[in-house]
């Protein structure tokens, strides 16, 4: 009988080390084919929503946030891909770099490819954990939270068209709904989307050198959160930026990239790391996906990067290739094109996404407003997403809270500045001035 017992330990352990040690494919919440596929909301819209798909989203970043450290599709996990703890994800390869040792790449044209299937990623197991918990509300109400967790997708923090943090992530705490017998009852619970702390292992150093602090820090005294955030990125022309990356950009490169001269997306996006949480950990490469604030933030960069390639399909992805930056899997100088892989990200065991496996949103179980790419042909989906981004963001378009004035004329202007980062010590900023007067301020990544 002991014999007996022994083997069958051993048996689930080697099945167990079986799958811990199997790829994590990166498919997206998959819909049957021709089938609606629900939209990504913004935050604000699914929080005054609320319901059974607001209860589920809170309540599976609050299990993901307790998931045991050592598993791979735990937050801890999924946020350490980008930076720290600098250790591989999902058996994707050894580590292979001669400078920034976080998977992400940044001021390079990879920088959109790479974290669309990184929000997937996210997604995927934020709806498989969704799914789990709704089936176990009682027999009332689980129909109605297993549909909500179906349909629930990662959600977006729009600061284009309203540049102001998410309400939503400055309470302390938050009220859900959690089941209770045959029914249901409220709760107050640490609010997910203020809070995330780092678990103690990764504050242990078990996982290698990491921050000694016991959680994610917005708006440190003297400044505070809201306040301090909201008035940084009120300083800034976020709502133009965004219109001119949108409709000015001659290539993709020139759209996606810091690499590259023009207006990118990805310098808008370094201004927000920089502006949401008063800088600390939101701004430091190694630590910013932990910030709840990174995916509702890396959710509205693809949405937008999603838009301008049904605008622009002739300039949907890179095309060409280019000498890459370091990161964990690859050494600086690597020859980069639409057919580099995008580690440690697969699309399927023993095959890695490439940006053009992820050069378009379809087939992967999410979409935006508008792009009902199911049901619509190109051209209505190219004037489709034309109409949105001029309703959103074009000079003169509604503004939360403001009054438009009537034929206001406004005058733009456009500098190009060139600098080499490996020359300035970073964090930083880049300060633009007019005669005496401050007229711009560029952030950088600290990476």
């Amino acid at each position: 009988m002991l014999l007996r017992f022994s083997l069958t330990v051993w048996v689930l352990a080697a099945l167990a080390s079986l799958v811990a040690s199997q790829a994590y494919p990166i498919t997206g919440v998959q819909v049957a084919a021709g089938s609606a596929v629900p939209y990504r909301k913004n935050i604000n819209i699914l929080y005054k929503n609320g319901g059974a798909p607001w209860d589920l989203y809170l309540r599976s970043l609050e299990d993901l946030y307790a998931q045991d450290a050592n598993n791979r599709l735990s937050y801890f996990q999924i946020a350490g891909i980008h930076g720290r703890p600098y250790i591989e994800w999902n058996n994707a390869g050894r580590r292979n770099t001669n400078g920034w040792q976080g998977y992400c790449p940044h001021g390079e044209a990879l920088f959109l490819p790479w974290h669309r299937p990184y929000v997937l990623a996210f997604e995927q197991r934020l709806v498989e954990t969704a799914i789990r918990l709704a089936n176990q509300y009682p027999a009332a109400h689980r129909a109605t939270y297993v549909k909500a967790a179906q349909t629930l997708r990662a959600p977006f923090w729009d600061w284009g068209y309203d540049a102001r943090v998410p309400p939503v992530t400055v309470p302390n705490t938050l009220p859900v709904r959690v089941p209770n017998g045959s029914g249901l009852r409220t709760i107050q619970i640490s609010n997910p989307l203020r809070y995330y702390r780092f678990p103690q292992s990764a504050i242990d150093q078990r996982f290698g050198s990491f921050s000694r602090d016991a959680q994610v820090f917005k708006c440190r005294a003297p400044q505070n959160y809201p306040n301090s955030a909201n008035a940084a990125m009120a300083r800034r022309s976020y709502r133009s930026w965004t219109y001119d990356a949108m409709t000015r950009s001659a290539s993709f490169e020139e759209f996606a990239s810091t690499g590259s001269s023009g207006i990118s997306l990805e310098q808008i996006h370094n201004a927000v790391h920089w502006d949401g949480s008063c800088g600390f950990q939101f701004l430091d490469a190694d630590y910013s996906a932990f910030d709840p604030l990174f995916m509702l933030h890396h959710a509205n960069v693809d949405r937008l990067w999603a838009y301008r390639q049904f605008m622009r399909p002739d300039q949907a992805t890179l095309t060409r290739t280019y000498s890459g930056g370091a990161r964990f899997s690859t050494p600086g100088g690597t020859s980069i094109g639409p057919n580099s892989p995008l580690q440690p990200f697969f699309a399927a065991p023993g095959r890695f996404h490439t940006p053009n496996s992820v050069r378009s949103i379809r087939g992967f179980g999410y979409t935006y407003e508008g792009l009902e790419y199911w049901k619509k042909n190109d051209g209505q989906l190219q004037r489709d997403a034309t109409a949105l981004i001029n309703k959103y963001y074009a000079t003169g378009a509604a503004r939360p809270q403001v009054r438009k004035r009537e034929n206001e004329e406004v005058t733009r202007y456009f500098a190009q500045i060139k600098v080499n980062v490996e020359e300035l010590q970073r964090p930083c900023a880049i300060e633009l001035f007019a005669n005496v007067t401050s007229v711009l301020i560029l952030p950088t990544l600290p990476i």
